[in-house]
């Protein structure tokens, strides 16, 4: 298959690229600066007209939109990068008679919270449901997700190294981290099966844990003593995340915080489908 990825050069979909490359497909890069022959130059906050799209899918079979943002800036409008480029990326999907179509959506987005980060997926997700029958799609909707080379994965990482841990009202929030690896084999799976159904998945671990406990299993992996543990009362997160609000490069907001605070689980078993086996545990993440 001629596979187009969008958002190429992040972390998720670098590792798609090399999964599926390994897998004996043709991958086209789209991504904001080119670094490959062959990549395509992509304005992901300014190409939301359908016409933008069509020339790129020429000959492409397979689209994967693998583009998403944390915070919500004028660098990185959510609006645009989670909803109106993938109208317009599906709207010519459609003209394109592209086959399939993968979306990387978020786990949570269904719940009451109302923040930009689960509005416009949601709205992603509308479009995607509105595309002809013929074309079959895979929404994944990932947990947190662990890969050596992620960023957050290696900030949870020097986290669980230190001697004590610091706990936002002491670490509670529920979590259900999904490994890299099993984002990928799921859709190689997928795309590999030749009556493969549209579906929506949510993408987690074998089991669900809460921020302390990811922590104490990373410290355990990483072969260092128990750490000591410090709660941080929910008031002072709270003024923290005030403060993150006019610091566009912090990774802690009020939406941030109010999403972590909500937690993030969910059952496993339709994604073990998927991929053919359990997927793993955060309990053997770290190599």
């Amino acid at each position: 298959m001629k596979i187009l990825i969008c958002g190429a050069s992040g972390f998720v979909g670098r590792h798609l690229t090399r999964a599926l490359r390994d897998a004996g497909h043709t991958v086209v890069r789209a991504v904001r600066r080119p670094g490959e022959p062959g990549d395509i130059a992509v304005d992901f906050r300014n190409d939301t007209n359908k016409a933008i799209w069509l020339p790129r899918l020429k000959e492409i079979t397979v689209v994967i939109n693998a583009v998403g943002v944390l915070r919500d800036s004028s660098d990185t409008p959510m609006q645009k990068l989670h909803a109106e480029t993938p109208f317009a990326l599906f709207e010519a999907c459609a003209e394109a008679e592209v086959e399939r179509v993968v979306h990387l959506s978020a786990l949570g987005i269904e719940s009451d919270l109302d923040v930009p980060y689960f509005t416009t997926r949601i709205a992603a997700e509308q479009a995607l449901n509105e595309l002809p029958e013929k074309i079959r799609w895979l929404c994944l909707r990932p947990s947190v997700i662990y890969g050596q080379d992620g960023a957050s994965a290696q900030m949870f990482r020097q986290l669980a190294k230190l001697p004590v841990h610091v706990l936002p009202m002491g670490g509670t929030q529920a979590l259900q981290p999904v490994h890299i690896r099993d984002i990928c084999v799921a859709v190689v799976e997928w795309l590999a099966d030749p009556v493969a159904i549209t579906q929506t998945v949510d993408a987690v671990g074998a089991e669900a844990t809460t921020m302390r406990g990811m922590l104490d299993s990373y410290r355990k992996q990483l072969h260092c003593r128990p750490a000591w543990h410090v709660a941080v009362p929910a008031f002072i997160m709270r003024l923290a995340a005030k403060v993150g609000d006019f610091i566009p490069s912090s990774p802690m907001c009020s939406d941030t915080f109010s999403m972590l605070s909500a937690g993030n689980t969910s059952d496993s078993d339709k994604f073990a489908r998927l991929i053919k086996r359990s997927p793993k545990s955060y309990r053997e993440f770290i190599d």
